[in-house]
C-alpha cells in the first residue's frame, strides 16, 4: 500500500497512549482506523527513540539569501526597464554569485514581478512594497 500522508504528533501520541494502556496493535488499528503496519512502525520508533515527533527534513540550501534578494530588488528598482537577462548579469557582476536563469525567474515571481512588462507597469511605490 502506498503511504499517503504522515500522521501528526497528536495522532501518534494517541497511538502511544493506547499502546501504553495495554491495547494490542490490532485493537489500536481498529480504534483509530490506521493500518496495523502504521501502528507497528509508530510503536517501534517510540521504543527506539523515545520520541513521537516527526524528524525535520533536510533540503538543499537556497542559492539566494534574504540579503541577496534585497540586493536584487534594489537592482530591479534602478534598472526596471531592462530585461531579466540584463538584471541577472548586473547581479552576478555586483555580488559574484552566479545564479541560473530559472532561479532568478522564480525569485522575481516570488517578489511579485511576473514579467519584464510587469516591471514597467508597477509604480515606484508598488515596486518598493513587494519585499
Amino acid at each position: 500500500m502506498v503511504k499517503t500522508k504522515e500522521l501528526t504528533d497528536f495522532e501518534c501520541g494517541k497511538v502511544i497512549n493506547y499502546y501504553e494502556a495495554g491495547d494490542t496493535e490490532r485493537a489500536i488499528s481498529e480504534k483509530t482506523g490506521y493500518e496495523k503496519t502504521t501502528i507497528h512502525n509508530i510503536i517501534t520508533k517510540y521504543h527506539k527513540t523515545g520520541a513521537i515527533t516527526v524528524a525535520p527534513r533536510s533540503s538543499c540550501p537556497k542559492k539566494l539569501t534574504v540579503r541577496d534578494k534585497r540586493h536584487f530588488k534594489a537592482i530591479i528598482n534602478k534598472n526596471w526597464r531592462k530585461p531579466e537577462e540584463n538584471l541577472r548579469e548586473i547581479f552576478t557582476a555586483s555580488t559574484g554569485n552566479d545564479v541560473g536563469r530559472s532561479t532568478m525567474q522564480r525569485t522575481l515571481y516570488g517578489m511579485g514581478y511576473n514579467s519584464c512588462t510587469a516591471l514597467r507597469k508597477l509604480s515606484v511605490s508598488e515596486r518598493n512594497r513587494k519585499i
